[in-house]
């Protein structure tokens, strides 16, 4: 369990950033921790993930990342996001540039009396430090890059989300809003991990990063640039699927699946996604739809009395009504992340 003690300075400066190094390392986990069937919504994506990944590069990597599931992980592989969205080449690059001193040191501080296999590599110097950050260049083209554009725009959607959140009610409702067993009583942050850490936050920027793999790890990263949680992402169905046209909206729903079994799957996806007010873009990179098939879903559920829709600015977002939100409610069976 993570406690996290955050000063009023602090919390005044709360910031919401994304980081595809952590989607990274977040999806490995998950690849490593169910070595069989994935569960939805990350089935089609490892399925097909487990057949591009050439087998000893998977297995190495897998086998890495599997025996550091259970520990702490040292910052210096999470790196704090140095931006709001930073590029997966950025990242590696400071990861691959960390300094040989702050890699022993944070790993001497973690583990004193003796340093996890996966981790000894790297604390011989810069060699294994180059050979871990090819290694995730590698996987990021054949896992990741594909997906990413469409990961972004749900990330980004929920970024745009969190900061409206945090400039219309502040940084309280922000943090309370997480979800995923992150709890704020204040001055608290509370949330699950592989090991307690008890910390307290002084003046220092503090960043909650969504992360749609969060089911596979939880990350937690302190350094000179701050610290930062991850979090479980709205929208991980986006990978549950090719985005486009030829993407199956109605597929046969999932057993048990009452609220797709009463409006089908495409349109149960789409209402799922409204929870919080969205735009038709956002909406179809979130449920692996086209733009076009999410449109006459939201169509119909206005027409139903179930959507409203509203505009702000330039931009036309859509959301549940009441009647969708009692809908979704009593129906839904989607699992929880």
């Amino acid at each position: 369990m993570i406690r996290l003690t955050v000063d009023d300075e602090t919390l005044l400066g709360v910031r919401v950033a994304i980081s595809p190094l952590w989607e990274a390392l977040s999806s490995l986990a998950l690849l490593a921790r169910y070595r069989s069937e994935v569960p939805y919504p990350y089935s089609t994506w490892a399925s097909t993930v487990r057949r591009a990944l050439p087998v000893g590069f998977r297995r190495e990597l897998l086998t890495w990342i599997a025996q550091l599931r259970s520990l702490r992980l040292p910052s210096f592989l999470t790196p704090v996001p140095a931006s709001a969205s930073p590029t997966i080449r950025e990242e590696l690059a400071t990861l691959r540039a960390t300094p040989a001193e702050t890699v022993r040191r944070e790993l001497e501080a973690l583990y004193p009396t003796d340093v996890p296999a996966p981790l000894l590599r790297l604390a011989d110097g810069a060699d294994g430090l180059t050979h871990l950050t090819d290694l995730l260049g590698r996987y990021w083209d054949t896992a990741m890059a594909p997906y990413w554009r469409s990961m972004r725009n749900v990330l980004e959607e929920e970024i745009l989300f969190r900061g409206r959140t945090l400039v219309t009610e502040g940084s309280d409702a922000m943090l309370q809003s997480l979800g995923g067993r992150v709890k704020w009583e204040r001055p608290d942050l509370t949330l699950p991990y592989q090991t307690d850490i008890n910390s307290t936050l002084r003046g220092t920027q503090f960043y909650v990063v969504p992360v749609l793999f969060a089911r596979g790890m939880r990350i937690f990263s302190q350094g000179a640039a701050g610290s930062a949680i991850s979090y479980q992402a709205r929208g991980a169905a986006v990978l549950d699927g090719q985005v486009g046209d030829s993407a199956p909206p109605e597929a046969e729903p999932q057993q048990g699946d009452r609220l797709a079994i009463l409006v089908g799957r495409g349109r149960a996806a789409v209402m799922r996604a409204l929870v919080a007010p969205t735009t038709t873009t956002a909406v179809a990179g979130s449920v692996g739809l086209a733009p076009s098939t999410v449109s006459q879903h939201l169509t119909a559920l206005s027409a139903a009395g179930m959507v409203r829709r509203r505009r702000a600015g330039s931009r036309v977002l859509y959301e549940l009504d009441r009647e969708g939100l009692a809908l979704l409610s009593h129906l839904d069976c989607e699992i929880s992340h």
